[in-house]
């Protein structure tokens, strides 16, 4: 049994190997496998969640566990072997999750977004802002980059044009979505972050800031406006995705909702028409930890054999 760390699952991780993964998870997951959704307990400033995923073609049986107080998480992930149930690893999960979430990201923003996408904008300055960049860059090259944010904005500008040579600015929201091809909402937002009347035609957005059903980063406009919605477990979408469920009633057909297992399958045919505003909603789901987890884990056998 390995006991992983933070420091070494940055060391046996890229973007682009995370990408890979998720996309061959959520393959793997649609020809069998199964979730469980997140558990939420809380006492007091304390909470506990927990969700996890079977999923036999990677040999992967395992749940990600993690507190939340006074608004910081900390991640770990247990993971089994799926053949006899071993014990094999318990691995830190924070650099984990920084990575899986914008790993799927890219591979919902490589299917959905425009081939000639050149100018994106991120809302959010923290950890996920800063960790969708590169995974985003891995699938389009943007040209032009633009920061919407209530603080440090203007470092955060300046530390992403020195680190990846892109043009990078702080601007307004209203600039931000009149001007982007892709835009990505990374906050806490609990309210829609601008105008969805604004978004330009043809534009990628990906709302990943919330896993809440009382919160919200898109509006009633962008969802009305939006020709295809893609989710990661339409189950766990329709009890967390507050961008989807906070809606006025008709504003979402479920019905016509995607999962990234059809994304998958579909891959660039889920855009019809380059002047379509398509929308990725995630929240986090079970089988991404397990499976980047579980990819760490051959990773590091291998190192050490």
């Amino acid at each position: 049994m390995q006991i992983i760390t933070n420091a070494q699952v940055a060391s046996l991780l890229s973007v682009e190997q995370s990408i890979t993964v998720m996309r061959q998870a959520f393959a793997h997951y649609g020809q069998a496998g199964a979730m469980q959704e997140r558990v939420r307990i809380d006492c007091g400033k304390t909470k506990l969640s927990a969700m996890g995923a079977i999923i036999p073609g990677l040999n992967a049986v395992g749940v990600k566990v993690y507190t939340t107080i006074n608004g910081k998480f900390c991640f770990v992930i247990i993971l089994f072997s799926a053949d006899d149930g071993s014990l094999l690893a318990v691995m830190e999960g924070d650099t984990m999750t920084e990575f899986r979430t914008a790993a799927v990201t890219a591979l919902a923003a490589d299917s959905m977004a425009r081939k000639d996408a050149s100018t994106l904008a991120v809302f959010g300055t923290g950890v996920q802002a800063r960790a969708h960049l590169p995974a985003l860059l891995a699938v389009r090259a943007f040209s032009e980059i633009l920061i919407v944010g209530i603080e440090g904005e203007q470092v955060f500008a300046r530390e992403v044009a020195q680190r990846y040579g892109v043009a990078c600015q702080a601007v307004s929201a209203t600039e931000a979505v009149a001007r982007a091809d892709v835009i990505v909402t990374a906050t806490r937002s609990g309210t829609p972050l601008f105008d969805g009347n604004a978004v330009k035609a043809g534009a990628f957005v990906a709302a990943i800031g919330s896993s809440k059903p009382d919160t919200r980063e898109v509006d009633d406009a962008l969802i009305q406006r939006a020709a295809r919605i893609v989710v990661e477990w339409k189950k766990q979408a329709a009890s967390e995705a507050g961008d989807l469920l906070l809606c006025e009633p008709g504003c979402v057909d479920w019905s016509q909702v995607l999962e990234m297992t059809d994304l998958v399958r579909l891959g660039h045919a889920v855009r019809h028409n380059e002047s379509d505003i398509l929308l990725y909603k995630a929240v986090g789901v079970g089988l991404e930890d397990v499976a980047l987890a579980e990819f760490v884990y051959r990773q590091l056998s291998a190192v050490q054999d």
